[in-house]
């Protein structure tokens, strides 16, 4: 269910039905349609939200934690982030939370990558407190 499910939901994207990480009313009504379509009819909209819901916070775990490490690797074929023994163990150590991701597949990553990272933060657009400060005490009106 979460391949048709998560391509269902590329599709509505690419079509324009999520707006600032929001679906249109419109784009559950065609994702839920698209369910019912691949054999799924007793699917509703409750259902597509909390599984999104499961799947994204699945998705933003794993990508917090490998985002931007250096050592590692998505396989797509294997579905596994890969890196050498020594490289998990060091992580392992400072996260033991990682831990179960060195066993586990991610399947349709891709897929999730597609529809949520761009509702990561990723530090672009960041200030300091200090760079703020200046920008408003550098602010003159002139009357």
């Amino acid at each position: 269910m979460d391949f048709i499910l998560l391509n269902a939901m590329v599709d509505e994207a690419r079509r324009g039905s999520r707006i600032d990480g929001s679906w249109t009313t419109q784009g559950y009504n065609n994702i839920v349609l698209a369910l019912h379509e691949a054999g799924l009819p007793v699917i509703t909209k409750n259902n597509v939200k909390n599984r999104q819901k499961c799947l994204k916070n699945r998705w933003q775990e794993v990508h917090d934690l490998f985002s931007g490490l250096s050592g590692f690797g998505w396989n797509q074929a294997t579905k596994y982030f890969e890196a050498k023994d020594e490289v998990w163990e060091n992580l392992i150590q400072a996260k033991p939370s990682v831990d179960k991701w060195r066993a586990k597949s991610i399947r349709h990553y891709n897929l999730m990558k597609e529809l949520w990272s761009n509702d990561r933060a990723n530090g672009s657009g960041q200030r300091t407190t200090r760079l703020a400060s200046r920008q408003t005490t550098n602010f003159h009106a002139h009357l």
